[in-house]
């Protein structure tokens, strides 16, 4: 969970360079302000480009000058750049330390709106650990907050993480609970305001049911939810998300041997990954066919073994021409 801090959008060398001179050009003419914007605009351009080091470096700068000229609010920001800072190099505790600290200065100065996001980036780092039953607390702190401001957003996201936390307990049921309100109020604010954001959240939240129903072993439920967020998925433009939608529906189609069907899934999370070019999941896929073919073969007669065979071929022949 992180905040998005808006001083500024930078995304390459030519930008970060200027943003530099402009940082240079403020101190000499002891524009604070002015120092200020760069300062937050570099964290915040260091810390999308990975270069957590070097945004943790204006970051402090920004927040020493914060505190010496007395703006609260922007030493509530710079310390969630810093904390975010920390929590992508996974020194947690660190973040935590930080995002204490916003929390505290949130609370002082009554931005509700940034308490729950620093609550959600508590409860996330706790998440991080492993300390599972304080994620929860901060989550549930969140939750009630985004519900009192109207911020159905924050209360969709933070559905999401009470969910995905009581399932990494294995506490399936609970979770399927905090799922099924996160799809209905991705699905009501669909209703009201239409866009492909909250679709995108119905989607995953119906993705989430899927995969809490197969660790329950309520394979036909995990199905039916796994294709309707796959449903949503081909109406989208992410391949990406798509493809994990099919491999999903392939690794429950599996468990009810629906092999066929397993294998046209995986096939199409295959070829999406192919050309995302994303090794990683494209040897995840190759893995889980080469699985379910062994299967099939060590189960079939020769007749559907050479179906299975030629179906394979054709598909691989297929790919290779792409």
């Amino acid at each position: 969970m992180t905040e998005v801090i808006k001083s500024g959008g930078l995304n390459n060398i030519d930008s970060i360079e200027f943003e530099k001179r402009c940082l240079h050009k403020a101190r000499e003419t002891g524009d604070r302000n002015g120092e200020v914007v760069c300062l937050a605009s570099l964290g915040n351009a260091y810390q999308s480009l990975g270069e957590y080091h070097l945004a943790i470096e204006f970051y402090q700068q920004w927040l020493d000058i914060a505190k010496e000229i007395g703006d609260r609010l922007g030493e509530a920001k710079s310390l969630s750049g810093l904390g975010n800072a920390y929590q992508s190099l996974g020194k947690y505790q660190r973040a935590i330390e930080f995002y204490h600290q916003w929390l505290s200065i949130t609370r002082k100065i009554g931005d509700r709106t940034g308490e729950g996001i620093c609550l959600g980036s508590l409860g996330n780092t706790y998440e991080y650990l492993g300390k599972y039953e304080q994620a929860i607390e901060f989550y549930q702190q969140w939750l009630s907050i985004s519900k009192k401001i109207g911020d159905w957003t924050g209360e969709c996201i933070c559905l999401g993480s009470l969910g995905n936390t009581y399932e990494s307990l294995g506490q399936y049921q609970l979770a399927i609970k905090f799922y099924q309100q996160w799809l209905e109020l991705a699905r009501f604010i669909c209703d009201a305001y239409g866009g492909h954001c909250q679709r995108n959240g119905e989607a995953m939240a119906l993705s989430a049911l899927g995969n809490a129903y197969n660790a329950l072993g309520q394979y036909q439920k995990a199905v039916e939810f796994h294709q309707y967020s796959l449903d949503i998925r081909r109406n989208l433009d992410d391949q990406n998300a798509e493809a994990n939608a099919w491999f999903n529906l392939g690794l429950v189609l599996e468990k009810i041997n629906r092999e066929s069907e397993a294998m046209d899934a995986f096939c199409n999370a295959r070829k999406l990954y192919h050309t995302m070019g994303l090794d990683a999941s494209l040897q995840d896929c190759n893995h889980a066919i080469e699985l379910l073919s062994q299967n099939i073969a060590s189960a079939a007669s020769p007749f559907w073994l050479g179906r299975w065979f030629s179906h394979l071929s054709q598909f691989i022949k297929a790919d290779s021409n792409d």
